[in-house]
């Protein structure tokens, strides 16, 4: 991972920005206009971040020199259109917090594709509830997606391919077919069991966790 990429995906960059949402009242610093949904929201460094100056946190994580704005005003202030297509995989254990990353990380125009949220979308079942007979259907899907983003095939800006993915072989594999590049979503599995408890859902993730763990390489 570049040292660009990796700042923006690091806590505190992500705690910093998500911090400066709140304190400026969820509005665009530049339009005035104001979001209930602070994802619609991001960062921009007033003085541009580059390889040589983003291990400066004078720059890198001044309040100062961070402006929020919508993603409207950030695509207009980079030119977004033409942006060469960048593919990442998002991969970890159930409750690693893949989600919460990539929201922290997209933009307004980028593909994600989440597989268990394709299962929920296809079938109006819960969370990892996933009926056998539509296997096919979905898998199919997935497939087609797949190739358009490995062909760039759109208009979309980055996507994001968010997924367990505990098996190196595939994950690797998948990366070198997309030309995809892969994050890590870092937490132990004390960490995502901790996570569990505090969140309220149903016992049954004990045994997703523990799955993820017993198969990750």
């Amino acid at each position: 991972m570049d040292k660009l990429h990796a700042f923006y995906c690091s806590k505190a960059w992500r705690d910093l920005a998500m911090r400066l949402k709140i304190e400026r009242g969820g509005k665009c610093e530049r339009t005035g206009e104001m979001f209930d949904d602070m994802s619609q929201l991001i960062g921009h460094h007033k003085v541009e971040l580059t390889e040589d100056n983003v291990s400066d946190p004078k720059i890198a994580l001044n309040p100062d020199n961070i402006e929020i704005i919508s993603f409207k005003e950030h695509n207009k202030e980079h030119r977004r259109f033409g942006h060469k297509q960048n593919v990442y995989i998002v991969y970890g254990s159930p409750l690693s917090g893949k989600n919460t990353m990539v929201k922290d990380m997209m933009q307004y125009g980028d593909i994600i594709m989440d597989m268990d949220a394709l299962w929920q979308a296809l079938s109006f079942q819960g969370e990892y509830i996933k009926p056998n007979n539509l296997r096919f259907n979905i898998f199919k899907m997935r497939d087609e997606l797949l190739s358009q983003i490995k062909m760039r095939y759109g208009e979309w800006y980055d996507a994001y391919i968010i997924g367990g993915y505990p098996d190196k072989y595939e994950r690797e594999r998948l990366a070198q077919s997309l030309g995809a590049e892969l994050i890590y979503c870092e937490a132990t599995k004390a960490e995502c069991i901790e996570r569990l408890e505090a969140s309220g859902k149903s016992k049954a993730w004990l045994d997703y966790i523990d799955d993820w763990w017993e198969r990750y390489t």
